[in-house]
């Protein structure tokens, strides 16, 4: 193994240490900040890092302004603990880079039906746990993290079935981040002006070709 060999693998070992740390229980409200981050870039909406409040205590997650958001990452059928272990024995053990290189993904379109009812049965739970009284103060940030998969097409086409059942969990405001798009999917007449505005329209405003979650 040469040198730069050597120091690329012991990068991926420490990128995916890194990774494993970052979505322990303990880096919970950072994962939040970060989603919170991605969502309002996306959606165009400007904010400062002090803006970005954890919540005192469940269900809300993280504040900003009037938004008291409730968030949950929707990663797919993958168990990523797992998969994360994983990866990082195989990086550990790499004799070359050959034993490091990963299949290529098929980049597969998902469209705004199939996210739509994903979304609101991956949020049921949440709502059964919290109730309808507690929902209406909510305002429901889903981060779609699937891999392989991309939003297509654009045009936004909520499921009947979906909206059927987000209105019965009693959301404030439901929406999403699934990068690099942000869109809200329904939102009440109480619910903050900045969500309630652009409703039902895929926003892609953040302008960079990365650091949709990093701190300002």
């Amino acid at each position: 193994m040469t040198p730069s060999e050597k120091q690329y693998l012991g990068s991926l070992v420490a990128a995916t240490e890194a990774t494993l740390d970052l979505f322990s229980n303990r880096n919970k409200t950072v994962r939040e900040k970060m989603v919170a981050r991605a969502f309002l870039r996306c959606l165009g909406v400007e904010f400062s890092e002090d803006e970005l409040v954890v919540g005192p205590e469940e269900p809300v997650d993280i504040s900003f302004k009037s938004a008291r958001f409730q968030i949950m990452e929707m990663p797919g059928d993958r168990k990523r603990g797992l998969e994360m272990h994983e990866k990082l024995e195989r990086y550990q053990k790499a004799k070359s880079i050959n034993d490091v290189t990963d299949p290529w993904l098929d980049r597969v379109p998902l469209s705004f039906t199939e996210v739509s009812r994903k979304i609101a049965g991956s949020l049921s739970g949440k709502a059964s746990k919290y109730g309808v009284q507690a929902c209406a103060k909510i305002d429901a940030l889903v981060y779609v993290n699937i891999p392989g998969r991309h939003l297509f097409p654009l045009t936004p086409k909520l499921d009947p079935i979906a909206a059927e059942e987000l209105h019965r969990h009693g959301w404030r405001s439901v929406s999403m981040v699934f990068i690099p798009y942000s869109c809200v999917l329904v939102a009440r007449a109480d619910c903050p002006e900045f969500l309630r505005n652009k409703t039902g329209r895929v926003r892609m405003k953040w302008p960079h070709p990365g650091g949709w979650f990093d701190p300002q």
